[in-house]
């Protein structure tokens, strides 16, 4: 029998190596996110990822056992950073014309930082899978289906608190937006031009004064600077808006249970109140 000492060490490094166990799984998923919003699914193999992480093949597969389990889990990688840098910020700004607005230029900014170092998930992703099926071709549309479905139920908000005319086709202004956005991107990886991203959002500004009702001020869509202090504005008013409620509410409450004056009492009816204390008390 072993040494107590080197059983201990023993145990000591199978619970070492199992607590590296998630950080080399995210190390994967990290570089086959890169492979992949590079070069596609297509490139994204089991011998690659080794070579490139200095890996043994069967140290990967250990991780994932087989290539299309890799690229469900790179997918669904790409979905999370998508959510967070995209769709996440848009659900802490207010309902409404504001909300598209934030969809929209977060969109960009993600491209604008390069968060993908390629376009493969959101352009030849979509278009390779988008008439094909399978559990890869299901979870790149069900991505493509969650940025359209965000995009047109911003709009509907928008046109229920009547920011943005409530005559108009939800799923058209929701459908020339993304083109607008869409066309930007091809236009950047033509020309590799930043400024193509500020000319993009010059042109959303416009499609939603096109489509803003007078509930929005005109003086806001005249210039980024004062799109950025209508906005800021809009934020100060919404945080102003339940601290007014919770005043209002104070002082409903504070009426509520003031005392109510004091019965008076005729004169002769405290006379004769008197007088019966006074019997009582000689009885």
């Amino acid at each position: 029998m072993a040494p107590l000492w080197r059983r201990k060490s023993r145990g000591t490094k199978k619970a070492s190596g199992v607590s590296k166990g998630p950080e080399t799984r995210n190390r994967i998923l990290a570089h086959s996110l890169r492979v992949a919003a590079s070069h596609g699914l297509a490139g994204l193999t089991i011998g690659r990822l080794a070579r490139d992480l200095d890996m043994s093949k069967s140290g990967l597969f250990a991780h994932f056992r087989s290539k299309r389990i890799l690229e469900l889990a790179t997918i669904n990688e790409a979905r999370k950073v998508f959510t967070s840098q995209v769709l996440a910020p848009a659900t802490v700004g207010n309902e409404g014309i504001e909300r598209v607005w934030i969809l929209c230029d977060s969109w960009l900014a993600h491209i604008e930082r390069r968060v993908f170092p390629g376009g493969y998930f959101f352009t030849g992703a979509f278009f390779e899978c988008a008439e094909r099926s399978g559990a890869v071709e299901a979870e790149i549309n069900a991505m493509a289906r969650e940025w359209w479905t965000s995009l047109k139920s911003a709009v509907l908000k928008a046109q229920d608190r009547k920011e943005i005319d409530p005559t108009a086709d939800a799923r058209r202004v929701s459908f020339d937006l993304n083109g607008i956005l869409m066309a930007a991107y091809w236009a950047f990886l033509v020309e590799k031009d930043p400024g193509i991203f500020g000319e993009c959002r010059i042109a959303v500004r416009a499609k939603l004064e096109s489509m803003a009702t007078t509930r929005i001020a005109a003086s806001a869509f005249k210039s980024e600077a004062a799109w950025k202090e209508y906005l800021k504005g809009r934020r100060v008013h919404e945080k102003e808006k339940p601290l007014s409620a919770l005043r209002r509410l104070g002082r409903r409450k504070a009426q509520s249970v003031t005392p109510s004056p004091s019965i008076q009492l005729p004169k002769k009816s405290k006379s004769v109140l008197r007088g019966g204390l006074g019997r009582l008390t000689k009885s």
